[in-house]
């Protein structure tokens, strides 16, 4: 399938998400302030820990982004993400999904 923000390939076979945009327009994601958009710990919640002891980053991240003005919604998992363009302006991930028939 074409990627929506581009029309390029990459943006998915159209199986488990939709909308899925390619790596590259993914790239060029913001979010609301126009910085890159965090993933794993949010700003300034990293916890401390031991040196024997490794904390793996949560499966979590900042929603919505943007790319090129455009909303998108991340699904994060696994230590990575995929982005959806959002082509009913949700207010929310769930939205997002309902509207999307992901759920």
């Amino acid at each position: 399938m074409p990627c929506p923000i581009c029309g390029g390939e990459g943006g998915g076979d159209g199986g488990t998400y939709s909308n899925l945009v390619c790596d590259e327009c993914d790239e060029r994601a913001v979010n609301e302030d126009g910085e890159e958009p965090w993933h794993g710990w949010p700003p300034g919640e990293k916890p401390e820990s031991d040196d024997d002891v490794i904390q793996m980053p949560p499966d979590d991240g900042e929603n919505p982004v943007f790319i090129d003005g455009q909303k998108c919604w991340r699904r994060y998992r696994f230590g990575g993400w995929v982005t959806m363009m959002d082509e009913h302006d949700c207010d929310s991930l769930e939205e997002f999904y309902e509207k999307h028939g992901m759920m």
